[in-house]
Order: C-alpha cells, then structure tokens, then sequence
C-alpha cells in the first residue's frame, strides 16, 4: 500500500509540473454584497465558433483562472442558478498582455426587477472539489421520489444493498449532518427520513475538521435542503408511485418578504421493498449437526409521516431561526419462508423438519424536535457568533419482534414475541465565534453540549406447544437505562500565504456514560477525556488546478443496542445479544485530493488511508440447535488504502458521461479467526452514468454499476452488477416534471454473503424483485425555484458546510 501512496504522489508531482499555464483570471461575486459565488459555470467561447473552448467554476472566494488559452478573440459567459447571464465580448488575448485579468465581475439577482433569462443546460452530477464531493440531486433522475440514500446510489465507494442499507468505503459508520448540523437520526435510518424532493445537494465529507463531531469513521454526509430567497409565495409538490407499491407525497411552501421568511412541510412516504430470500445454514451445537434451508419471500417497509415548518427573521447584522418537526416514521418486515432442517449426531439422524416460518418485525416511533438559533455577523469580514439549541423526544418508541413456526396443516409449532418499549430525549447546544486576524486568516473556537438518553424495558412470549397458548418469559424480562453526555470544546486556526493555504484543529471531548440494567452485572459507567486533531494543507497550482492533504482522527461510541445484555429474536433461527463490554473504535483517516479542469471536462483523483483499532462488527455463533446468535465485538484492526477516480465528460453539446472508479485494498487484523490470520480484499466499484438531452424538454439517464467482492470478518461478500433507465419529460412550461425510471433492467442484482467457521456455515442469497418501476411527478409554482446559497459564509478554506 506503500508502493500505491508513493505512485499516487508521483501522479501529482507529474501533474504539477505539467500544469497549464494561465492566461485569463477574475473573480465572480453577487452584486451589491460583494458576496463570492462558487458555483457559477464559467464559459469562453472563441469568436466566430459556438463550442466552448475553456470551461471552469470558482475557487471558494470566487476566483477563477483560464489556462492553455491561445492568441485570438474570445466572449465570456457566467451563467450561476438565480442570477441574470452575465456576457462580455471581445476579449483579445495576445503576446503583449500573457495574462488577462477581468477583475470582478458581478452577477445580477434575478429577483431585483430584472428579466428572467432562461438556460437550459446539463448540470454536473458530481461536483469535486477538494475537500468534499458535492452530489447535485436535482440532475440524477433516478432519485426521483425516493430519498436520500437513491441520490447516493452513483456515487464511488458508496454501496447500497438488498435492505437499503448504506456503507460508504466499506463502512456503515458514517455521520449524517442536514444544513450542516448533526441529524438526530444515524446512518441509513437518517437517509431514508428525506425525501429527494427536499434535497438541494449532498456533499460528501472525508476528513473533517475539529469543527465537527468526531463520530463517524468515514466522515459526514451532509444532506443541504431546498431553501428559497426569491420574495412571495412559492412551492413544489411531488408524487410518486411503483410497481412495488411504493408511494409518497411531499411538498414544501415558502414565503420570502424583505426580512421575514416562513416555511410549512410534509411528506407521507411508504417505501417498499421486496425480494427473494435464501439461507442455507450448517450449525454444530454439542455435537448435534443441524443442517436448515430457509426459502421464501420478503417485504420491508420504510416509512415517514411528517410535518414541518420554520421562520426566520433577518436584521442588518443578525439573523433569526426557529424550526419545528413532528412525525411517525420507522420500518417494518415481513417474511413467509419454507423451512426445512434435518439433525444427526454422529452421523446418525436425530430427526427433521418440514415448517413454514412467518416472521415480523415493526421499528417505529413519534418523534417531536425544534430548533432555535442565531447567527450575528460584526462586520462583512467574517467575524460571526453563532448558536443554536436543539431537542429532540421520541415517544411511543416500540420494537416488536414476531417470529412463528407452523406445519403445513397451519398449526403453530414453535413461536416467540418480543417487545422493547423505549423513551427518548436528544439534546444539543452549539455556540461558535470565528475572528478574522487578517484578510486571509481567521481563528475559529466554539462549544458544544451533546446529551442522549434512552430508557425502557424489554419483555418477551414464548409458545407452549402443550398448552397451545404464549406465556410471558420472567427470566428474559429486563429494563434498561442509558445515557451519555459529551463536553466538547474546540480551536481552529487558518490562513493563506501565496499559493499555500493551511487550516490546522484540535477537538477536546469529555464523555460520560451510564448503562443501567435489570441484569446487574453489565452495569457500565465510562468517564473519559479525549484530544481530537485535524490538518488541512491545500497548494494551488496555476491554472486554477489544487492540491490538498488532510487528517482527521475520529470515533465510533458504542450505541445502545451494541450494549444490551439481553437476548432478542429477529425471527425463529436468528437471536442477537448486546455486549456490555464493547469498546470505543479509533480511526486515523488520511487523504491525498487533486483535481484538473480540461475545458468542459474534468478529472479527480482522492488516494485515501484509513486505519482503525477496535473494529466493532456483528458476529455470528450457533446458539441452539439451528439457531444463531449474534454479538457485536472488538475483531481486531483494519486498513483500508485506495484511490478514487472520476472523470466528466462533455462527450457532445447533448451528451454527458460521468465515469466514477473506486479501488481500495482492505485487510482486517483478525482476532476472532486465528485458523486463518488476516483478511484481505482488494475491493471495487465501477459506475458509468449517461445523461443525453433527447429535447429540449426530455432528459434520458442510463447508468451502469459494477461492484466487487469484499471480506468480512468472518467470511465475504459475493461482486454484483446492474442497469438503470430513467426519462425525464417537463411539461406545462417547466412546472411539471414527469419521470419514469426502471432500476435493475436486466434483473441482475445478486446480494449473497458467505459466513464460515469452525462450527457454522451460512450462505445467505437475496434477489431483489426487479426491474422496480416508478412514476414520479413534481410540480412547482409561483416560480419556486431552490437557488444555490447565495449568502453562504466564505470563512472556511477546506469545507462547505456553511449554507
């Protein structure tokens, strides 16, 4: 892995030696604030010709620098959403001026009388920048009416599988932030709360700074959502329905007036899957060999019923906000299965069975949250206060576990229910103060106190088969408590020498924890203080093109159902327990990121390192006769190194190619498989995406996904492939969107998982009913239109989370 860190910063090297040379630079900015804008597509464009010679988008401040530009006469175009075109023509470049400089240039707002300027032209779906990826959700059509785990789905290194679930770099232990705050919620279960209508963008964030929370392995997610600054009323709606029977509706209503802006939201979203199940399971329990087949269908559920709604109010220096949700969401899963085992102990048969299995599992809860806070600017040179406070209680919180074996005469066999009866109460308060030193360099400290609690109890029927009735099991009944509270206090500090930025961190957290059971002796309490560091060191080359290194150390803190000292069942043959004693993991994430403008075209490249202690990972061991049991553990080390690459091309004026590749070479340290040592994979990923305007109103999308095999820590994960299409028709003078997307064309999406030790073998097969078909429709009016943040803080020199 050595050998792929030094090729890689050999690339670099070669690639800045190489670098272009510039020719044009300028600065673009709003008009009147003054404020930098990052997200405008720049274009020169030579005269007498139509295609574009030279494309670029700014720097952070709004810089911008064209390269390799030869001798002759040129017209610029920056076109930025919510902003009139802004044109200049003759543009001479010749030997005596090597280097033009435009100065600023500002973009008029579209909302201060001026007229509207339609134009229609293909968006990047990923956007790379240095320090994060930013996924543009409105250009990827097969995200429409899902969530935000559907707009993920294209982008390197992040898989989704059979259940929906999420994992990013081969780890599911990532944190999930919305405009830039920590989600209540974590990792999948926080995807699948928003709907894609709602989304404006996702950036993808890999070494954060000491800014953040340190949870989360493999970074941030953070999802930004559809703001609106245009005055009036305005609004979208969006529906959407499969042939999974999935449906949804959400909408979104805003008000802008000079000073005052209110919004009222909502959503009601089942989303179904279904598949084909398949387990076959080999378990050695004293000497009694139990060989099972399990085979049938599978339907999951997940939901979120919600309303929402905020105002804020704006002074000349300080800002307002207040937020409030309220809710019903969780999911739920049915299976009807074909169970069959058979017994023998040295090698003479015991017995066997010939059952069907219904199991069912409901997760769900109402959840009430609110947010208030403020944002104070000194003066217009980023010297800002900042604070908010945040409470969260989710109520009518209930686990229920369901899980029957019946002969085919449909008498009950064998059976168990289960119930886990919880409260909850999320709290978090953030204050920040930023001071800028000088007009490149700023210090940057803050506090914040983070507090979760959760209390219930757990009680559990079993079926008497000779009574044919359910009797309450007393020794499994337990009640649990748990908390913690983390104290974190923080400093920054960054600045910019020539081409050299720099931003260096360090993140003091404080963490008390208390678990409390009926089961005394896995009575826990943990008290500990931690320093949290992080560096970022960008240099820019000419041309406009950078180069950043960043670290971070993070921390994966044990969650609730890591701890629980008590059995439950997700079905007949499938039982898990916590383990009280579970340890904290530490992770050191190291990142090397370049990336080059061509013209329209661009390439990225992000080699990566991340090392972990403590792995925390699910392990699987035969319990009873048939019957598994699973356990979080501390298994050992891992290392995962790889590079990512992605490639955007402007193959035609029509036609856009988006070719994402990630490799990364895993190895777990393994201390739970010492027949065997190490694990190791070499792991990848593949996506192509096509996107052609077919007219002027009709987009077509058509991506291709490839994703390899992986190892666990006690067997593998099998490679898998598959094939969407989507087509994108707007209607009624753009306010209508119709989509119509097919998932898995070919029906080609295999997700099998091989367990194998001393004494099980499981082999676990899931087929996705597919081809899924969906229908979608959004309609917006009143000229509702979600313009990128204007107003966005310019303080920070590596992150975009400020929106």
């Amino acid at each position: 892995m050595k050998c792929l860190f030094f090729l890689s910063t050999l690339l670099c090297l070669a690639l800045t030696v190489s670098a272009s040379i510039p020719r044009i630079k300028g600065k673009v900015v709003e008009a009147g604030k003054s404020t930098p804008i990052d997200y405008a597509d720049i274009i020169l464009i030579e005269k007498g010709k139509i295609d574009p010679v030279s494309h670029t988008l700014p720097q952070t401040d709004g810089a911008f620098t064209l390269s390799d530009i030869k001798d002759g006469e040129y017209s610029l175009l920056v076109r930025a959403v919510g902003f009139d075109v802004y044109t200049r023509s003759g543009i001479v470049l010749n030997v005596s001026a090597p280097v033009l400089n435009l100065g600023t240039i500002e973009m008029q707002p579209l909302e201060h009388g001026l007229a509207e300027v339609e134009i229609v032209a293909q968006k990047r779906q990923v956007i790379y920048k240095l320090d994060k990826k930013v996924i543009d959700a409105s250009n990827n059509l097969l995200a429409s009416g899902g969530s935000a785990v559907d707009i993920l789905e294209n982008t390197p290194s992040v898989r989704v599988d059979a259940e929906g679930e999420v994992t990013f770099r081969g780890s599911n232990g990532f944190a999930v932030y919305v405009d830039g705050k920590p989600s209540v919620f974590s990792g999948s279960q926080a995807l699948e709360q928003i709907p894609s209508g709602h989304i404006e963008n996702i950036e993808i964030i890999t070494t954060p700074s000491a800014r953040h929370d340190t949870g989360g392995d493999v970074g941030i997610i953070n999802i930004i959502t559809k703001k609106h600054s245009q005055q009036g009323l305005n609004g979208m709606v969006n529906l959407t329905g499969s042939t999974m029977l999935s449906r949804g509706v959400d909408f979104l209503l805003t008000q802008q007036d000079k000073a005052s802006r209110w919004y009222l939201g909502g959503g009601w979203n089942d989303r179904l899957r279904k598949s084909k199940f398949r387990q076959e399971k080999t378990t050695i329990v004293s000497d009694v060999t139990t060989i099972s087949d399990s085979d049938g269908p599978r339907e999951s559920n997940n939901f979120d019923y919600s309303l929402k709604a905020g105002w804020m109010y704006t002074l000349p220096r300080t800002t307002f906000n207040v937020d409030v949700q309220g809710g019903y969401g969780g999911r739920t899963r049915k299976g009807d299965l074909d169970y069959k085992e058979e017994q023998t102990k040295a090698g003479l048969p015991l017995g066997s069975g010939d059952y069907i299995s219904h199991d069912d599992y409901d997760l769900h809860e109402t959840y009430y949250q609110g947010t208030a806070g403020f944002a104070h600017k000194f003066n217009d040179k980023g010297h800002d206060l900042t604070g908010s406070y945040y409470l969260k209680y989710g109520g009518d919180a209930m686990e229920y576990f369901q899980s029957d074996l019946f002969n085919y005469q449909g008498e009950r066999q064998q059976g168990h229910r289960a119930w886990e009866d919880e409260h909850r109460w999320t709290m978090r308060g953030n204050l920040d103060y930023i001071f800028p030193y000088r007009e490149t360099g700023r210090i940057e400290g803050g506090y914040q106190y983070f507090s979760y609690l959760e209390d219930g109890d757990y009680s559990m029927q079993f079926w008497n088969p000779e009574k044919r009735e359910f009797y309450w099991r007393d020794d499994i009944y337990n009640t649990f408590y748990f908390k913690y509270g983390i104290h974190s206090i923080y400093a920054i500090v960054a600045d910019s020498y020539g081409s050299f930025d720099f931003q260096l961190g360090l993140r003091g957290e404080h963490t008390h924890r208390v678990l409390r059971s009926s089961k005394e002796w896995a009575n826990r309490t943990y008290d500990k203080f931690e320093f949290f560091p992080s560096a970022h060191l960008g240099y820019n080359l000419p041309g406009g093109d950078k180069i950043l290194a960043s670290y971070s150390r993070r921390i994966t803190r044990p969650e609730l159902f890591f701890m629980e000292p008590y059995i439950t069942y997700r079905d007949y043959y499938s039982a898990e327990i916590g383990n009280p004693d579970i340890r904290n993991e530490y992770i050191n994430s190291y990142e090397l990121n370049y990336k080059k403008n061509i013209g329209e075209h661009s390439l990225s490249a992000s080699v990566f390192h991340r090392s972990r202690k403590d792995k925390i990972e699910r392990l699987r061991v035969p319990y009873q006769a048939g019957v598994t049991l699973d356990s979080m553990a501390n298994v050992g080390h891992d290392y995962s190194t790889g590079l990512e690459v992605s490639a955007q091309i402007q193959a035609t004026r029509r036609w856009n190619v988006n070719l994402n590749g990630s490799y990364y070479h895993y190895k777990i340290e393994n201390e739970y498989k010492t027949e065997s040592g190490d694990e190791t994979s070499n792991n990848y990923e593949i996506t192509l995406n096509n996107s052609y305007d077919a007219g002027k109103n009709t987009r077509v999308q058509l991506d291709g996904n490839f994703v390899g095999p992986s190892v666990t820590t006690q067997g593998k994960t099998n490679s898998f492939w598959y094939v969407n299409l989507a087509v994108r028709q707007q209607l009624l003078n753009r306010k209508l969107n119709a989509t119509l997307s097919f998932r898995d064309v070919f029906n080609s999406a295999r997700y099998v998982s091989n367990i194998s030790t001393a004494n099980l073998k499981s082999v676990t097969h899931i087929r996705p009913n597919y081809p899924l078909i969906t229908l979608s429709l959004s309609y917006t009016f009143n000229n509702f239109k979600a313009k990128s943040a204007q107003g966005k803080e310019n303080h920070d020199l590596f992150e975009g989370t400020n929106h």
